[in-house]
């Protein structure tokens, strides 16, 4: 017989793409912008960029693979991203800034000091890119910034594509 407990299951949540992670690469971002603050729309594009920084010609390498149509991912990252925010919101560490063009988000006075107490080599990567994404990006409005996505989004990844045309080809 099982044994019984009284303790309330948890959900196991992973700390790779998750909330996690996400949140820390937006605090990154922000936490390089600050005080600037950033609307969930913007946070979703820089993090993408963040970890696929090559996508841009010129750009650092990425720190995550040159996976199959990644462009893709720019799509479904909005809701973990929200609840990245939320987490490191609740701890202190992002603010939400109400302003008359939405909901904005911003580093605090301690995001800071809490990337600097965080030492490895991950992260102090993300912090490189994140201060590459913020120089090369924040400049853009929202209308330059959404056109470059648009005409890109199909591409990332696309070249694994025509490298599985050329494979195929080899075989035959």
């Amino acid at each position: 017989m099982g044994q019984v407990t009284t303790e309330t299951p948890r959900e196991i949540v992973s700390p790779f793409n998750g909330p996690v992670e996400i949140g820390l690469r937006a605090l990154c971002v922000l936490t390089t912008a600050f005080p600037a603050a950033y609307p969930l729309q913007r946070l979703v594009v820089f993090d993408y960029f963040l970890v696929h920084s090559d996508d841009i010609e010129g750009g650092p390498e990425g720190l995550h693979p040159r996976t199959p149509h990644r462009g893709g991912e720019i799509l479904v990252r909005r809701g973990v991203i929200q609840q990245g925010l939320g987490l490191y919101e609740s701890r202190g560490l992002i603010e939400r800034v109400y302003e008359d063009g939405g909901i904005y988000f911003a580093a605090t006075d301690k995001s800071a000091d809490f990337l600097d107490t965080v030492g490895t080599e991950y992260l102090e990567r993300l912090r490189d890119r994140a201060d590459w994404v913020v120089s090369h990006l924040a400049a853009l409005n929202d209308t330059a910034l959404d056109a470059m996505v648009r005409q890109h989004v199909g591409t990332w990844g696309a070249e694994f594509a025509t490298e599985s045309v050329l494979w195929t080809e080899e075989l035959s």
